[in-house]
């Protein structure tokens, strides 16, 4: 994108361009938007997306860089309160407390469009990394990663740091997957005959929380080579 500077309208449009974008990604995938559809949906014309972007990837990128930006920065404010609040009363961070200031931007009230693009941009990464989700990824989330990561050491001082790392990606993994199946058939509901259904988002925070937490706390046990 360009760096000059935008004209207030200018800026407006490009606004309206990544609030169609954010929403018709979180619906349809990354790479399942057509630019007409985009436009059609931003109230603009193709010229407008190559004038103010350049094409689709720039504005993929764009989206992207808001939305982690915004996310990442409540996650890391909650996080610091948390913090805070267990510095104060001379005690080790409720680990509960971390885990869902972790979860919540994907069991939320907005998980069906900024929830659910997270997830999608993180299993692009981990499938088919790209230069613009390497930049995302490294400007937004291993910062914040970092933070949550010793929180967490803080919290079970028992795991080793290095252990803490693992446990933290493996963390991710079932969230980002767990969230990232409810945009296909609901087998969780088939599966268990209907006695649980991936569409609950309360539910899903429950099981997400209390599974996370049993692996987060669990003994750290060193194995040697037979």
């Amino acid at each position: 994108m360009a760096s000059r500077q935008n004209t207030p309208s200018e800026g407006a449009t490009q606004q309206k361009i990544i609030d169609a974008a954010l929403v018709l990604f979180a619906e349809y995938g990354i790479d399942g938007v057509p630019v007409r559809a985009l436009t059609s949906h931003a109230g603009v014309n193709v010229a407008a997306i190559h004038y103010h972007f350049g094409g689709m990837e720039a504005v993929a990128e764009a989206v992207f860089n808001e939305l982690s930006a915004r996310i990442n920065k409540t996650r890391t404010s909650k996080l610091e309160e948390i913090l805070a609040r267990a510095k104060a009363k001379r005690r080790k961070p409720n680990v509960t407390e971390i885990v869902l200031a972790f979860i919540e931007p994907y069991v939320d009230d907005n998980a069906t469009t900024e929830g659910q693009l997270l997830a999608q941009l993180i299993v692009k990464h981990r499938l088919s990394p790209s230069p613009m989700t390497e930049q995302v990824i490294k400007k937004h989330f291993d910062p914040m990663a970092k933070q949550f990561v010793a929180a967490l050491h803080e919290a079970v001082p028992s795991v080793p740091l290095s252990q803490m790392y693992w446990r933290y990606m493996l963390l991710v993994s079932t969230v980002v997957l767990s969230v990232s199946a409810r945009r296909g058939s609901n087998r969780l509901q088939r599966l268990s005959n209907g006695e649980a259904d991936g569409a609950d988002l309360n539910a899903m925070r429950d099981a997400l929380v209390e599974f996370v937490i049993g692996g987060i706390r669990a003994p750290h046990r060193v194995t040697s080579a037979p």
